[in-house]
C-alpha cells in the first residue's frame, strides 16, 4: 500500500561507497555528480477478534483473533530507490508478512515472505528479480473487497497470495495501460498448498515447478479493466497438489471496475483447469468462478462494501459453492480506521470451502456440504 509511506533516510552515493573502500589510500576526491537515493518505511497493522461457526467434525464455534488477514494482511516493509542518471533508476522491495495476534512471521516465518526483490527502472518499463507476486495479483482491479477475512475470494485462496520465489518480471506503464510478464524458474517449498507451494528449483527438470503469467490492464479516471494469465507447473512429488510436471493449474482471469460518484462496482470472471486434481468422475477439475461487489461512501469517513461470489466445478460434482460477504468502515483518520465485516458460506454437497480467509487452512474448514458464517470486528493503521 502506497498511502501513508514515510522517508525515513537517504542512502549514500556510489562514489561515497567508493570513497570509504578506498579511505585507507586516502585517494578519494570529490565526486562531479552524486546519484539520489532514498528509503521508505511503510506497514500496516491490521487485527480484531472474529467468530467462526461449524468448524470441523464437531460443527465447533471459535472466537479467536486471525493470523492472516483482517481487512487487509498485516505487513512492514522497505523500498528503495536510487536515480542512476539517464531517466534509469535501481529498485528494490523488502515487505515482511506477520501476525498482530503473536508476532510471528507469516509466509511460512520467511522475514520478508511477502516480497524481497531488486531491480532497474526506466522509460522502457521495470524489470526486477527476486520473491515476487504473479501479475494475476495485479489484476484484479474489479474485487471490490479484495483480502478482506470475510470476502468472495475465499472461494480461491490462491488469488490473494500468488507470490514466487526465484522469478523474474517485467512491467511496462504509460497513460493508463499496464502490461507484465513474470516467470519463476521454481516455486517454493515452503509455501502451503493453497498458496501453490512446490518443491523449488531443479536441477534435472526444465519444467519443474515453473510459473508464468501475464497481465494487461487499462484504468482511467471513473473505470478499469484487466486480465490475466497464470500456469504453475507440477513437480512437487507425491503427495503435492501438481507431483508430475507434466501437470498444470492454468487460471485467465477478466475484471473490472466503474465509479459512479462516490461509489464502485466492481466484477470478474475466472477459468480454472487443474490437472492436479484426479477424482472416480474427473480427469482434470474445471471450475468457473464469478463475483460482483461494490462499495458506496454514504458519508466521507464512512466506507460500505458488498460482495457477492460463485463457484461451480464441471461434471457435476456438486463442489460449488456461493459467498456473501459485507464490511462497514469507519475512517478515524487518513491512516487509522476500525470496522466490522461478516461473511457466509453456502456450500454445495461436496463442497467444503471455508468463510474465514484469516487463517491457514484447513483450521476453519467445515465438513462437505455445510454452511459456515464469519463476523469481525477490528481495527487498522497503516505508516
Amino acid at each position: 500500500m502506497s498511502s501513508g509511506l514515510k522517508r525515513v533516510g537517504r542512502g549514500f552515493s556510489r562514489h561515497q561507497v567508493a570513497c570509504w573502500g578506498l579511505s585507507f589510500l586516502a585517494v578519494c576526491a570529490p565526486a562531479v555528480t552524486q546519484a539520489q537515493s532514498s528509503v521508505t518505511l511503510y506497514g500496516i497493522i491490521d487485527t480484531g477478534i472474529e467468530y467462526v461457526t461449524n468448524v470441523g467434525p464437531q460443527k465447533s464455534s471459535v472466537v479467536r483473533m486471525p493470523t492472516l488477514t483482517g481487512s487487509i494482511p498485516s505487513r512492514w516493509g522497505l523500498r528503495g530507490k536510487e536515480d542512476l542518471g539517464g531517466g534509469l533508476s535501481a529498485v528494490f522491495v523488502l515487505e515482511s508478512g506477520f501476525a498482530p495476534s503473536t508476532g510471528a512471521l507469516n509466509q511460512g516465518g520467511r522475514l520478508f515472505g511477502r516480497q524481497a526483490y531488486v531491480g532497474l527502472s526506466g522509460r522502457w518499463g521495470t524489470l526486477t528479480a527476486g520473491r515476487q507476486y504473479s501479475q494475476i495479483y495485479w489484476a484484479m482491479p474489479g474485487d471490490t473487497m479484495g483480502p478482506n477475512v470475510y470476502a468472495a475470494g475465499d472461494l480461491d485462496p490462491y488469488l490473494a497470495q500468488p507470490r514466487l520465489d526465484n522469478a523474474v518480471a517485467y512491467t511496462f506503464t504509460r497513460s493508463g495501460l499496464t502490461v507484465g510478464a513474470t516467470y519463476s524458474f521454481g516455486r517454493d517449498a515452503v509455501d502451503p498448498v493453497p498458496a501453490g507451494g512446490c518443491a523449488g528449483q531443479s536441477p534435472t527438470d526444465w519444467r519443474a515447478c515453473k510459473s508464468m503469467s501475464a497481465m494487461v490492464k487499462y484504468e482511467a479516471a471513473t473505470w478499469g479493466v484487466a486480465t490475466a494469465f497464470d500456469r504453475n507447473y507440477g513437480g512437487g512429488g507425491v503427495g503435492s497438489p501438481l507431483p508430475k510436471t507434466a501437470q498444470t493449474d492454468t487460471r485467465a482471469v477478466i475484471d473490472g471496475y466503474v465509479k459512479f460518484g462516490t461509489s464502485t462496482i466492481g466484477a470478474g470472471f475466472l477459468h480454472r483447469v487443474n490437472h492436479g486434481v484426479q477424482t472416480p468422475t474427473l480427469s482434470d477439475a474445471v471450475s468457473n468462478y464469478w463475483w460482483l461487489g461494490g462499495t458506496y461512501f454514504p458519508l466521507p469517513q464512512v466506507a460500505l462494501d458488498a460482495q457477492f461470489g460463485h463457484i461451480s466445478v464441471n461434471g457435476g460434482s456438486s463442489a460449488g459453492a456461493s459467498v456473501i460477504a459485507a464490511r462497514a468502515t469507519y475512517l478515524l483518520s487518513k491512516r487509522s480506521s476500525v470496522y466490522v465485516t461478516a461473511g457466509r458460506v453456502f456450500n454445495q454437497r461436496n463442497g467444503a470451502y471455508t468463510i474465514d480467509g484469516g487463517v491457514i487452512p484447513p483450521a476453519s474448514n467445515p465438513l462437505p456440504g455445510v454452511n459456515q458464517t464469519g463476523a469481525m470486528v477490528g481495527i487498522r493503521h497503516q505508516f
